[in-house]
């Protein structure tokens, strides 16, 4: 399925919009840390992985649209909807969402290693893009599922939301339930790699794992009981 997937997208502007957004984050980080070579990279790399982490709901959102467009644009989104193994339908595009999102995290942050130095920052960009990888998979899901059943407009709303949502929480120290909020998690994760907090945090980010599992259990049972968007 994920091959057929392919297949569709060769001949879609995916693959223009992948390209260009990839190309314009390295070479926006590049430059960053070009002007800014005489500032600590401790400094440097809590800018970038700010920004990285903020923008990541808009990316999942951009890259969900122009995944399922060509469906929407010839009407065909009843029908993929309507298949019998609906559920194997959604966790393949869930699957070549995240595996595109996870290469470009690996692509942009080892770039960044390369410049900035591995002997520096490779244990703090190892650990963010990682960490990054395993949160991005709610927001994938999520997205996903907004889109399908009730069309771009509504996904990439939430997208503006929840990047907002990131600059309000990269700005304020988080703490109590509002922790837990999964626009938040990136602004943790950032936090607790640059202070060397995360494996105090284990609980919490335990946590989050089983409401990621949750929360994939769940959609992936509202699919199976029904088809989704209507004619």
């Amino acid at each position: 399925m994920i091959h057929a997937q392919l297949i569709k997208l060769k001949r879609t502007p995916f693959i223009w919009y992948l390209t260009a957004s990839t190309t314009g984050i390295i070479a926006l980080f590049l430059l960053y840390n070009s002007l800014y070579s005489g500032k600590p990279a401790d400094d440097r790399m809590k800018l970038i992985f700010e920004i990285y982490g903020v923008a990541l709901p808009l990316l999942h959102g951009l890259t969900v649209f122009f995944l399922t467009g060509p469906d929407e644009q010839m009407a065909n989104m009843y029908g993929l909807l309507s298949v019998k193994n609906r559920t194997g339908m959604f966790m393949t595009l869930v699957s070549l969402v995240w595996g595109i999102e996870s290469l470009r995290t690996a692509l942009v942050f080892l770039v960044m290693g390369l410049q900035t130095g591995i002997q520096v920052t490779g244990m703090q960009i190892l650990l963010f893009a990682a960490g990054e990888i395993m949160i991005s998979l709610l927001s994938i899901v999520f997205h996903l599922w907004l889109n399908l059943k009730f069309g771009v407009a509504l996904s990439l709303f939430f997208a503006v939301l929840e990047l907002l949502q990131s600059v309000m929480y990269s700005n304020i120290n988080i703490v109590g339930l509002w922790r837990f909020l999964p626009a938040a998690w990136a602004m943790e994760w950032k936090s607790d790699v640059l202070n060397q907090a995360w494996v105090t945090n284990l609980p919490f980010w335990g946590s989050c794992l089983l409401i990621i599992l949750l929360a994939m259990a769940v959609f992936n049972m509202w699919f199976y009981r029904w088809e989704g968007r209507r004619k």
